[in-house]
This record gives C-alpha cells, structure tokens and sequence, in this order.
C-alpha cells in the first residue's frame, strides 16, 4: 500500500517539476479548467500566459493528460490508472458509505496529492527504501531533469529545422506575404528578442515578406522579415502573433508543424461578456460595428487596420489633383467638377469622398476591395475563373491562341502567385465589352499588338488613349492575348502588389508610403472601380463556395475622419473657372473671400461654403507680384450645383493704383482704387451686361486680422469709406481724387494713427455695388497692404523731395518717432 502511495506521489512530483511541453497536469485543477492559483517555484506570468494561448476544449482539454505515451510519463499515467480502477472496482463492491482503504480510495489519493503532507510524501523520499525509489533520490531527481530536457530540447530543435527546412522551399518558390497589425504601430527588431534593438518603426498595415522563423526559449515563434518602409528596405524579426496572414501555403506549413500562434487576448476582454475582437479592436469606433457584423457571418475573415498617419483633408486634396480622380460622364452633373473627356469627367469632392471613405465599403458587396490580392490554389479555381467569364466577352478562346482565358488567368496568376480573380475581374473592369481597339490587333500602326489591362493608356482623347496603349504594347512585345495578359499581370505584380499597394483600393488611392512616394503611382484614375471590381471579386469567391476561407482585409484608417461615413452625395457646391489668358493665380475670391483653387486641365476647381454665393473673382499679377488685371464670374445654384457664367464686360472693373503719404499736418496712409470712366458712365445709365452701378468705395483692416476675418462690406474689424453712392440722408455723393489714363481714382485715407502703429501694416482694398434685375452683387479689388512706415521709407528712398525740405524732414521725424516708439 505505502509503496504505491510513494509511487504515485513521485509520479507527480517528477511530472510536476519536469513537465512535457504543451501539458499541464489536471490534478491540480478542478472541473476541466485551469489552475488559477500560484504553484510554489511557478512564475505567475507564465502561467496566464499559458492559459492565454493555450484555450482549453471541453472535451478534451489541453491542461489535462491525453497522451500516455509522452516521455518520462508512461509509467506514472499507469500507476495513477491502475489506483484509479481499483477504487472503481472497491465502489462496485459496497465500499460506499463506508470507510474505504486509505491506498484503494481515488478521493484519497487526491487528498494526498493536494495536500503534499510531509510525512506521506516527503517523508516517504527521504527514507528511500529499496524497491521503492532507491537510495541519492535528489540525484537521481536531477540526472532526471537533465537527461529529460536533453531529449526534449533535442527532439524540439530537429522539429524546428525540419520545419524551416520546409518553409524555405516554400518561400524559395513564392512569395508570402503578412500584414503588421494589432498596434497602430510596431517595432521591427534586429534579433527574435524583444531585448533586441530595434530596426525600424512601422505602422499597423505594413506589408513584409516572410523570409524564415525562429521559436524562441519561452517557445513564441519570432518570424524573419524583409520590408520597404518609405523607399528603405528592412530586414528584422516580429512575433508571428503580430502579423495577419492568409497564403494558404505557409497556413498550411504552420498547422502540419505546429506553428500557429496564440491569440492574445487580454484580461478585460476574457471577463467581457460581449463579444470582442482584438483585429477590430485597433479600429475607430465608426468602423467597428459594420466588422463586426462581418467577422460574426465570416469567423475567419481578419481585418487589419492600416494606419496611414495622413490627415483626411490633405487626402482629399491630394487626389483632387490633376486628374487624379476621375467617374464616367453618364454620373449627375452635380457630381463632375468639369469634362476630362468624351466619356470622363473629373470627380467633385462630395463623390470622391464617398469613394475614398473606407467605412463605405465594409459591407457584404465591396469588402473584396481590401483583400490581400494572395494566390490560394485551393478556391483559386480554373472552374470558378470560367463561371465568372461565362458571360463575358472572354467565356471562350483568346484570338490567336489554342487557350481560354479561363485557363491563362489561372495559369498566370498561379505563376505569379497573384489571384487570378483579380487579375480577371481587372481585365473585365478595364475592357468591359471588349471592343476596345486595345485589345482588337487592328489599329492602324500598331496591327498585330494587344494591350488587356491598359498599361500605360492615357489622355485626354481616344485616340490619345488607344495609342499610348498600343505604344507601351509594341515596347512590351504583346503580340498576342496571351502574352498581353501575361506581361500586364507580371507588371501590376511588380509594381503594385509587391509594393505595397495590394490591395484593390491601394492601387487606386496610393496612400501607401512604402516606395516612391504616394498618390501619383495609381493604377487607375476610375475612383469606382475598387468597389465595382471587389463586387465583381466577391461574386467569385461566392461560385467557388470559398466565402468562408481564411481571408485578409487591409483596410486604411485617416486622422480627423468626418464621423460618420461620407454618404453619396445628392448637391455639390464644386466650382469650375476656366480663366483668360494671363490669369495664373490659385487664389479664388467667392464674394470677397479668400479660396485656393486646384488647376486641372486649365481649370480652377474649388469647393463653395454653401449655395449661396453670388460671384467669384480673380486677380491678375505681374513679375512684381503687383495686381494688373480682374476677372468676373456669375455663380447661381440650381439646387444641385452651381451654374457658372463669365462676365467679360466687368473684366477690370476695379484697378489698384498704389499708396500715397501726406506729408503736412496729420499723418496718414492713402490707397487709389481706379474704374475706368467710360464703363462708370455706362453703368449709370443704361447699364452694361444687365448691371447698374449703386455704390462704390475702399474698406481697411488691421493686416494681422486678413488671416482670421475676411476683408469684406460689413466685415467684422473692417473700416470702410464711400466715394460713390447715396449717404444716409439720401444724397447722392460722387468723389473723384483724379483721372489718369481715362480711369476715375477713388481714395481712402487712414489718419490719426499713434507714433507706436506706424510700422503697423494694414490691407486696403475698393469695393463696388452692381444691381441686376433688382439683386445686388459686391465684387471687390485686390487686397494690398502696407504701413506708413515702409511707405515713407520707400519715398525717401526714392528721392522725391529734396533733402532738408519740409516734405524730406516730416517723414524722416515719422520714421524716427517710430523708431523709438519701439514698434
């Protein structure tokens, strides 16, 4: 009896101290769940960081013993099982109720085992009589420990290297991709050690290579990477639980050699009793409730947050650039921002923010735009490419070839290890009906060449389109539909997927910094083409029955993000001026008021406030930056966007003739604004294009204050004098300073000021009043500024008066009284 008690106790002991890894022994743990108190020599971190990547099943938990054949165990697995049938056996005789034989009772045996009584088991290895254990038991306990880690961690490395091993023929024959994610961003170290230094910092989204992995002492699988990260390349080592992956191939390599990693998981969300994920737990609050919804129908889908760092207006201003941004023109008027070509029209900004919004795509239909564009043999199907093409142009064979495009886009993108529904549904996005002269072999010049994804197709026209193609065809060798689709599918493979731009939408929005810097390396300029492609996509996965694969999603989060999702835009206050000739400046005045337009194609295109604007202004300068010329534009809403009409009657209605000082009794500041005589004397009669002149004078502000309130009639901090117009008693007042060249010269002068404002410098600028079928309109002249100051330096500088004269002395005392003044 007391030596199978010794047994039994050592059995544990042995197994206690020297556990076999991925076992945990269930004695001491109750019901099936882990042990949650301290072991005495445990360390408590590792211990919840075993339960944490460890999850036990209920039916067959990893905490308890399930393999008897486990080194160093077998025969204390047995001794506990033949106890454990003997105290079954003793129940079935009647032993229930009554006291039961101390060594033939499971429930006792326990009890000694929790209890770890000096005196039974100690006490019992102390005396180490022969037969039992044996005499030097803390040797033999040692040499124990020793030869059991020899042989574990022997068997453990040559798994490891048979395991790289295989991972390196994997790698040697395509290229695995993996998405940094789970923190906004993460270090990638110079050794498989978080002691390690580290390499460079880069941002949840970025895109590595796998080139190798490396378990580490505490058996966490460190994953060596080679990178770009803004046109640098890296190399270094992250935790493979910090990288999103879904090439079937490596998921594969890591389940047959037990690779995978744990899912971290921390404290508060185990205690929760929501449902939580840690992938879309690095998301804004505004994505969150649409992935969930996703992950919930998808369990196996992963989303990773790529996290740009780019402000969202800068985006969008960015790919409001030069034809960046494109929709078809059959689009509502109020969504174009002017014609690009017969078929294109440039993108207005509410659209283009619905296209851009990630948020808008997080639904069943256009997720697929942010899919790694990874090649997966399994539902990467020949049958499912051809269900797809079925009822498109390329159902059957490609001219001049024995094969179908079913079976090129498959064996290409295979080759190249790229989806080969993506590289269909591009060719089908880009060709749609295949008529194009592209892809026909029958333009004239280029005979014989064929261009199916478009590369290097731009312009404005057609034919500009067809034979930019057509040339980048003939540079390439595409003589055929094969070789077409096979050299563009090596091209996108290249230059975007394996450089960041992987996904769908990055190869639309280039917010991707990795290489070449971002937003002009776009594949397309089509912004709806990664939700109609990813729809189209979708579709594919759909006939495959593949919906339920392992997927990844990339998916860009922008900094101050409107906060809710950009909806479809229903009005657009998008403004389009094309100018006249010589007028080169970006700075648009909307009723007065300061906008910086982007020039596309010869256009200037800005964005109003609102409906309500009534004109738009601007202004012509010479090499001094001086103001030569004004231009005039009519803008009147019609619900849905604005109608803009020139007004060439007005072009320099208002014209900047400089500043002027006094000289005797107050100091003062004089700006002259001039309107040509001939055009007055119209406009006070009979009118010109419609207009009759009400009022017209000069407004004043501070110039520090031009940033922050607008110079304009009726202006917060804004001073203003009428030369023209009727005064509040209802008299008309006319006041010409002069005529010179047939231009009337109105003024306004600024006096009074303290010796301590001279160098102060102000903006002055001269307004009009038209009326046109009874509504008024205010344009208003250039804004110069100036100070009193620099002005009487400017004069005397010029040597307009002779020295020692009154002139000559008053402005020398201005400039000194200013000086010790101390402004």
């Amino acid at each position: 009896m007391r030596k199978i008690t010794v047994l039994l106790a050592m059995a544990v002991l042995v197994g206690y101290l020297f556990p076999v890894p991925g076992f945990t022994y269930n004695v001491f743990a109750k019901e099936n769940t882990f042990f949650d108190g301290k072991i005495p020599g445990e360390n408590e971190e590792n211990i919840n960081a075993t339960r944490i990547n460890n999850p036990t099943d209920n039916n067959n938990p990893e905490g308890s013993i399930t393999d008897s054949n486990a080194p160093g165990k077998r025969d204390a697995i047995e001794e506990i099982e033949t106890e454990k049938e003997k105290a079954d056996t003793a129940e079935e005789k009647g032993y229930e109720g009554e006291e039961k034989p101390e060594s033939d009772t499971d429930g006792n045996i326990e009890k000694n085992i929790e209890e770890n009584t000096e005196g039974d088991i100690e006490g019992n290895i102390e005396e180490g009589r022969e037969g039992d254990i044996g005499e030097n038991t803390e040797e033999n306990i040692d040499k124990l420990e020793e030869e059991a880690l020899t042989d574990d961690e022997t068997e453990e490395a040559a798994g490891n290297d048979e395991a790289r091993s295989a991972l390196q023929n994997i790698v040697k024959e395509r290229t695995v991709l993996a998405l940094v994610y789970l923190s906004d961003e993460y270090p990638v170290r110079t050794e498989a050690s978080y002691d390690s230094e580290t390499a460079v910092m880069v941002p949840s989204g970025q895109q590595v290579q796998i080139q190798d992995v490396f378990p580490d002492e505490n058996h966490e699988i460190w994953v060596y990477v080679t990178l770009y990260c803004r046109g640098v390349q890296y190399e270094g080592y992250i935790p493979r639980s910090y990288l999103a992956c879904s090439d079937e191939v490596f998921l594969e390599w890591e389940e047959s050699y037990h690779m995978v990693p744990g899912t971290k998981v921390s404290p508060s969300v185990r205690r929760s009793a929501a449902q939580v994920y840690s992938d879309i737990e690095q998301f804004p609050d505004s994505y969150k409730a649409a992935l969930t919804a996703l992950k919930q129908a998808h369990p196996k889908w992963t989303f990773v947050k790529m996290n740009t760092n780019l402000d969202w207006n800068y985006v969008v201003s960015e790919e409001m650039k030069d034809g960046r941004s494109l929709i078809p023109s059959s689009f509502p008027a109020y969504m174009q921002e002017g014609i690009y070509s017969e078929n294109w029209a440039y993108a207005g900004k509410g659209i283009l923010e619905h296209y851009l919004d990630p948020r808008n795509g997080l639904n069943e239909s256009y997720i697929f735009q942010y899919e790694l564009l990874t090649y997966n043999e399994s539902y990467h199907t020949q049958s499912a490419v051809q269900s797809f093409l079925n009822n498109t142009f390329m159902a059957g064979i490609i001219p001049k070839t024995s094969l179908t495009y079913a079976h090129t886009f498959w064996t290409v993108g295979a080759g190249l290890k790229v989806s080969p529904f993506h590289l269909a549904s591009r060719v089908y996005q880009e060709q749609g009906k295949g008529t194009s002269s592209l892809i026909s072999g029958k333009y004239p010049g280029y005979e014989g060449y064929y261009n199916f994804f478009n590369i290097g197709a731009t312009g404005n026209t057609e034919k500009a389109v067809i034979e930019s193609g057509l040339a980048r065809a003939k540079k390439e060798g595409w003589t055929d539909g094969y070789s077409s689709i096979s050299g563009g599918a090596a091209i996108i493979s290249k230059n975007y997927i394996l450089k960041g731009q992987d996904t769908l939408y990055l190869q639309k929005f280039d917010v991707d910094g990795s290489y070449d810097g971002m937003f002009w390396h776009q594949y397309m300029q089509n912004i709806c083409a990664p939700s109609s492609e990813g729809q189209n996509i979708r579709k594919l996965y759909s006939n495959a029955n593949s919906l339920e694969n392992t997927f990844v999603f990339k998916i860009p989060v922008y900094n101050n993000m409107p906060k809710e999702a950009c909806a479809i835009p229903t009005v657009s206050y998008s403004v389009s001026l094309t100018p006249p000739a010589g007028y080169k400046d970006a700075n648009i005045y909307l009723d007065g008021i300061r906008y910086t337009a982007a020039l596309r194609d010869g256009k200037y295109m800005l964005t109003a406030p609102d409906g309500k604007v009534k004109t738009a202004v601007m202004y012509k300068y010479n090499e001094s930056n001086v103001p030569i010329g004004m231009y005039v534009w009519r803008l009147k809403h019609n619900g849905t966007s604005y109608e803009v009409s020139a007004v060439p009657e007005l072009e320099n209605l208002l014209s900047y003739h400089g500043f002027s000082i006094r000289i005797t009794g107050k100091s003062g500041i004089r700006f002259k604004t001039g309107i040509s005589a001939d055009l007055r004397s119209r406009m006070t009669s009979s009118g010109i294009a419609g207009y009759t002149l009400k009022e017209y004078g000069t407004l004043v502000m501070n110039n520090a204050n031009l940033g922050q309130y607008p110079l304009i009639k009726g202006g917060e901090k804004v001073l203003g004098g009428m030369s023209y117009g009727k005064n509040t008693a209802g008299v008309l007042e006319d006041k010409i300073y002069e005529t010179v060249s047939g231009r009337h010269r109105f003024t306004s002068v600024l006096t009074g000021l303290p010796a301590n404002q001279y160098k102060t410098e102000y903006a002055f600028r001269g307004y009009i009043i038209l009326t046109k079928d009874g509504t008024d309109i205010t344009l208003y002249g250039p804004a110069v500024g100036k100070s009193i100051y620099s002005l009487a330096q400017q004069v005397l500088a010029g040597n307009q008066y002779e020295k020692g004269s009154d002139a000559d002395l008053f402005l020398r005392k201005l400039i000194t009284d200013a000086d010790n003044a101390g402004n």
